[in-house]
């Protein structure tokens, strides 16, 4: 207010009589303006009306003297020519009667004004018998003899104009004799004469311009024109000479121009020769002063502008006399508005009551300072009023403001056409545009796709005219930088229409990391990460696919089922970076030998297999031995280590080996152990009495090594901590189960755990190792575990009557414990999979989803199944610092099921660049070998490890 208040003292003040005065007077000044234009243009168009009226009688009777003396001329010759029987004489080459006629009419050059008469005969070339002609005066033959041939073509008489030195107007009539043109007699006179009749009968002056001599002597150099004739020559011929030098051409003339010489106004134009006399070459000028009149006009002009001016200042004075009064008055009233506009209402009303007027007779301006008196009480109640409705708008203001400012959402409203008018902060750097910038742009025009921008502008149409409450829908928008961001909005129409435009606020929710992680996962659920192959679950699809239609169309295909020689001492001496590499160079390398339908698939570890459709026994070795050469001759390289690099391959035929594709996949697996077992570096093919060699000894002799182990007592645990990523603390350590050989031998589940898959005894694991576990658990209350279950766990509920017992009988408390379960045993028997987590976590247990992200890894499943942890694979996190693609997966993911409200746990933490990142990034907790080895002491701490969170 203050500001405000400054501004305008900073302002000069004009009085509004003032401005009134002004304002009036400036309309007066233009109305006498256009007045006087007014006057003058109606003068000067009388003047150049009045100019092209005498002009065009100028025009027409300079015609009529040179029309009227061309016949005059004509008349005599012929009334001659008949009258002496001059025609007989020349027929008859009567020279006297001809000497005697020129002797009888030579007075007519007196009485006639005739200045020349010539008698011609047509035979022997137009000879000439008479003539009135001084020598020097005589016709150029070219000009004669045109003359003559016209007058004997036609029989009829012929004008001519030469000015050679006099101007002379010709007129050669024939001379008939018995019907017969025996000559011409031609008559010439001055056109001097008649010049000057048109000066003395019309005040305007002439002068005739013709062409020039050979000698190029002329009066007119400019126009290459001589003046033979003219009038009043002292004065004209200077003026001639000026206008030649304004207009290099006289055609300019035509239409006239006004001409100021020597303080004098000329109208000057132009009229050619062959207008009059036809083919005659040359003009006329025609030449008026009008300087009279041109002062006349000027004069009235004056005597009107003086006019104007006094009746100008007259108005003026008394209009300055009608405005200051009452303006007086409103001035006062003026400078005692501020007063309200300040609050000082008890002020403003004493002075508005001082300023009325005391006499009987009121007016507006009275009414005017009554009704700012009753204004004054009506602004005091208002403002109270509204100082409290602003302090209450205040509050709202800051309450929004922090709102939009603080809300990870996009917020802009735009107007009925799209316009955006007002975007967040946060919207405003997502997109990557200051929150000024948005302001002016067109929604639309932040959408990438172009097809659905008119589909969008049809429904915000929709929404604003058709009454609709709210539009949604996903779109992908496009950053400044050109970044595509996933946003999905909700369009809600404004009650109504603010001034700005404003029609519509829209409300965006930023899910392109939501919309990353599930394209993510789609493409995991499918492939292997690290080889970028189809993984086992796909490969499967596409297997059965294959086998019914090989089965239908009586058809064959191949399998091909590879395990890398000697991977485990590539890892075992050069590491898993070495491992990676050499599974990365085999996928390579199968990529680039199959065939455009070959299907080629990672199974798991270093074991891969090839679908090759239309393949027989014979194509599929032959492939098998290629490759086999193609990598004896191209060692693996990593760092300084070479190595040896070979496959053992199965092959098994669709559908001879197999009646479905779990027997033709076991019956690969076994020609691959028999390749294996010839030697390495080969293929075999599947053989019906492989059956009965090795494979079927090897599952003999784990079942019997299984069941003694269950029995006896030989399984045992190895306990790996997991910890909390923010103080490092041990929240539960994994159970990891061992297997006691009879030698000794310490074997890992990856050994024993497919040969009792197939020997069917998953479940008694299962059973022994939820028993084991809950006995350790009730011997050690601080214990807290997590253990790992088959798939057969989760077909057959019959192991969960312990979990009831235990919490009880024995008051066993269910949050010690947590089950892990892998994708692959949920998607087994998905709804099974339901009832028996549900069934075990109304008991008060938890489960955990083990290996997400290195199989199907659909959200799905978090969605839809009540688990408290997800344990994001080794294979994404052991490249984290190193692989960008695996960072972005790991954060998106983790966002999604932190979402979901579930715990994030990532394994294979083995550096601590890797723990930070994890870190950083909002992991819960962590696994691996950076933050301790498996061992057998279940009370496993981190004292020592504790420096590693030293950060907090």
């Amino acid at each position: 207010m203050r500001k405000a208040k400054t501004e305008v003292s900073n302002q000069r003040f004009i009085g509004l009589q003032w401005k009134s005065f002004l304002w009036l007077s400036m309309l007066l000044l233009c109305l006498s303006s256009a007045f006087y234009a007014l006057n003058y243009h109606s003068l000067i168009a009388q003047f150049n009306a009045q100019r092209e009226s005498e002009v065009r009688s100028l025009r027409h009777h300079i015609r009529g003297l040179f029309t009227g003396t061309s016949d005059r001329l004509i008349r005599l010759g012929g009334a001659l020519a008949s009258m002496s029987d001059l025609g007989r004489a020349l027929a008859s080459k009567d020279q006297d009667k001809i000497s005697t006629f020129v002797a009888n009419y030579s007075s007519l050059r007196y009485e006639l004004d005739v200045r020349r008469l010539d008698i011609y005969t047509t035979e022997a070339g137009y000879d000439l018998i008479r003539s009135w002609l001084p020598s020097d005066e005589k016709l150029p033959d070219d000009y004669l003899r045109n003359a003559m041939e016209k007058v004997k073509e036609g029989e009829k008489p012929f004008t001519l104009l030469y000015c050679q030195p006099l101007c002379l107007l010709h007129a050669f009539v024939p001379i008939l004799s018995e019907g017969k043109n025996v000559g011409v007699i031609s008559l010439g006179q001055s056109i001097a004469d008649f010049i000057i009749d048109f000066h003395l009968i019309t005040g305007a002056d002439i002068a005739l311009a013709v062409p020039a001599d050979t000698s190029g002597a002329g009066t007119l150099s400019g126009w290459g024109m001589r003046v033979p004739a003219l009038t009043d020559p002292p004065k004209l011929t200077a003026l001639l000479k000026h206008i030649s030098e304004i207009y290099h051409n006289p055609l300019e003339l035509e239409d006239g121009q006004l001409i100021e010489w020597r303080n004098s106004s000329y109208d000057v134009h132009h009229l050619a020769l062959d207008k009059i006399i036809p083919g005659q070459q040359g003009f006329i000028i025609l030449i008026s002063d009008v300087s009279k009149r041109l002062h006349d006009i000027q004069h009235a002009l004056n005597q009107a502008m003086l006019a104007t001016a006094g009746g100008l200042v007259a108005a003026e004075l008394m209009l300055l006399y009608l405005i200051r009064v009452p303006l007086r008055r409103l001035g006062r009233f003026a400078l005692t508005l501020p007063l309200l506009a300040e609050g000082a209402y008890d002020q403003a009303r004493d002075k508005f009551s001082a300023h009325r007027n005391s006499v009987r007779f009121r007016d507006e301006i009275d009414f005017l300072y009554d009704s700012a008196v009753t204004l004054s009480h009506q602004l005091e109640q208002n403002s109270d009023a509204l100082d409290m409705k602003n302090k209450e708008l205040a509050e709202e203001r800051d309450f929004i403001q922090g709102l939009l400012a603080s809300a990870q959402v996009l917020v802009i409203t735009q107007t009925r056409s799209g316009i955006i008018r007002i975007g967040n902060d946060f919207a405003a750097h997502l997109i990557g545009y200051h929150p000024s910038q948005l302001q002016g742009l067109k929604f639309v025009d932040l959408i990438a796709d172009t097809d659905s921008k008119h589909e969008v502008v049809d429904k915000l149409e929709a929404l604003c005219n058709n009454g609709q409450r709210r539009m949604e829908h996903e779109l992908e928008m496009l950053c400044r930088n050109g970044e595509l961001r996933r946003v999905i909005w909700v369009h809600t129409p404004l009650h109504e229409e603010y001034t700005d435009g404003t029609a519509v606020l829209s409300v965006g929710l930023d899910v392109t990391e939501r919309v990353r992680a599930e394209s993510r996962m789609r493409w995991l659920a499918n492939h292997d990460p690290l080889t970028s192959l189809v993984n086992r679950h796909r490969f499967i699809e596409d297997l059965t696919h294959t086998y019914d239609e090989v089965t239908r169309t009586a058809a064959t295909a191949a399998l091909l089922v590879f395990d890398l020689d000697h991977f485990k001492e590539v890892n075992d001496t050069s590491g898993h970076a070495a491992g990676d590499a050499l599974l990365c160079m085999i996928a390579d390398e199968l990529r680039s030998r199959a065939r455009t339908s070959d299907i080629i698939a990672r199974l798991g570890g270093d074991e891969f297999a090839i679908l090759m459709p239309q393949t027989d026994s014979y194509g599929a070795e032959t492939f098998a031995k290629q490759l086999n050469d193609r990598w004896s001759d191209a060692p693996f390289i990593f760092g300084e280590k070479r190595y040896k690099v070979g496959a053992s391959i199965g092959i098994a035929l669709l559908p001879e080996h197999g009646a479905n594709i779990h027997e033709v996949m076991a019956n690969a697996d076994l020609a691959m152990y028999e390749a294996k077992r010839a030697g390495r570096s080969r293929a075999r093919v599947f053989a019906y009495e492989h059956k009965q060699g090795e494979a079927i000894k090897q599952n003999v002799y784990w079942k019997d090594v299984l069941t003694q182990a269950i029995a006896k007592d030989h399984l045992f645990f190895d306990f790996q901590p997991v910890v909390d990523a923010k103080t490092g603390e041990t929240v539960y350590c994994e159970a990891l189960l061992r297997l006691r050989m009879a030698n000794g031998r310490i074997a890992l589940p990856g050994e024993f755990m497919p040969a009792a898959e197939r020997a069917g005894l998953n479940y008694d694991l299962d059973y022994y190792v939820v028993k084991t576990v809950l006995h350790l658990l009730l011997t050690d209350s601080e214990k807290r575990l997590s253990v790992n279950l088959s798939t057969a766990a989760l077909n057959d509920s019959g192991w969960t009557k312990m979990l009831e017992q235990a919490v009880q009988n024995q008051y066993l408390s269910p949050d010690r414990v947590i089950f892990e379960i892998t994708e692959t045993a949920v998607i087994a028997d998905m709804e099974k999979a339901r009832q028996i987590t549900e069934e075990v976590i109304s008991l008060g247990f938890s489960f955990a989803v083990d290996d997400f992200g290195a199989g199907f890894s659909s959200l799905y499943y978090l969605k839809h199944l009540p688990v408290a942890y997800v344990k994001i694979d080794r294979s994404l996190i052991k490249n984290l610092v190193n692989n960008k693609e695996d960072y972005a997966f790991v954060r998106a993911i983790t966002t999604m099921i932190h979402a979901y409200g579930k715990k994030v746990v990532c394994v294979g933490v083995e550096n601590a660049a890797t723990l930070e990142l994890l870190r950083d990034m909002g992991i819960d907790l962590l696994q691996g070998f950076h933050i301790g080895q498996p061992g057998e002491d279940a009370n496993y701490t981190l004292t020592e490890a504790l420096p590693k969170w030293s950060r907090g």
